[in-house]
């Protein structure tokens, strides 16, 4: 085992006896996840509870006093890479292993495992929420494509923009009311709660600046206020889709158990 290695000890079911079976591993934090690595000192061959948990991925992972069911998942691509380069960077008997096996270390995630109604829920939100949005960009479309003159096309789009911006941000007050709870409950998650709340103000922000476009489009109609509307939209779009992806990976596991 490497010296001053961060350690826990993962639980895994035996992929033919079906029995428990306890390992001492090396991990590393990274967003909320705590990461292994199937070095094996850098044998040929994988440890048996790599083995074992691609078999059955419900895992139990003990953390000095913290213990809790975990969902394992695969790393792999460039990810994996990143991941693997700077364990190695942290502790240099990684790229040792590596150095003396043609194998390719695999790299494994482990997440607190409540993967439920919750998660679903949540994912059903971000659903409704990019189809509000890309409804408003369609508003904004139609709007641009009658150059503003159809009084239904800028109501279609005030409405549009007002309602989806409503329901952002009532999603994410409620997501910063619970952040609390989360932290209380998972502190292995305090990195993931961090940067959502980061990406909450940042998205707070925009959704500001769309309403103040929008307050302008429909005092004083423009076309260059229109575009200026779309280009808001879209730039809100890739912000959320990244802010989704991250939310749903890292925060949807543990949302049952809040």
């Amino acid at each position: 085992m490497p010296v001053n290695a961060q350690l826990l000890n993962l639980t895994t079911t035996g992929a033919r006896s079906g029995r428990p079976h306890t390992t001492t591993v090396a991990y590393a934090e990274d967003g909320g996840r705590l990461i292994v690595f199937a070095s094996n000192a850098g044998r040929p061959q994988s440890p048996a509870w790599l083995h074992n948990l691609r078999a059955n991925p419900a895992v139990t992972v003990e953390v000095g006093e913290l213990k809790y069911a975990a969902a394992a998942t695969e790393i792999t691509g460039a990810e994996r890479d990143r991941l693997y380069a700077e364990q190695a960077a942290r502790d240099p008997a990684f790229a040792v292993y590596q150095q003396n096996t043609t194998r390719k270390i695999q790299v494994v995630a482990l997440t607190p495992a409540r993967v439920s109604a919750a998660a679903a829920h949540l994912k059903e939100i971000h659903a409704g929420l990019r189809e509000q949005l890309n409804d408003t960009l369609a508003a904004v479309d139609a709007y641009l494509a009658g150059n503003g003159q159809l009084p239904e096309a800028t109501n279609d789009l005030q409405r549009h923009c007002l309602s989806f911006c409503s329901a952002l941000h009532a999603h994410h007050t409620r997501e910063d009311g619970v952040f609390p709870t989360l932290a209380a409950t998972f502190p292995e998650l305090k990195p993931t709660l961090d940067r959502l709340a980061r990406e909450h103000e940042t998205v707070a922000a925009l959704n500001t600046q769309l309403t103040e476009t929008l307050t302008q489009l429909t005092t004083a109609p423009s076309r260059e206020a229109a575009v200026h509307l779309r280009d808001n939209l879209h730039h809100l779009a890739g912000e959320l889709e990244t802010h989704y992806t991250y939310e749903e990976a890292h925060l949807g596991p543990a949302l049952d158990a809040a």
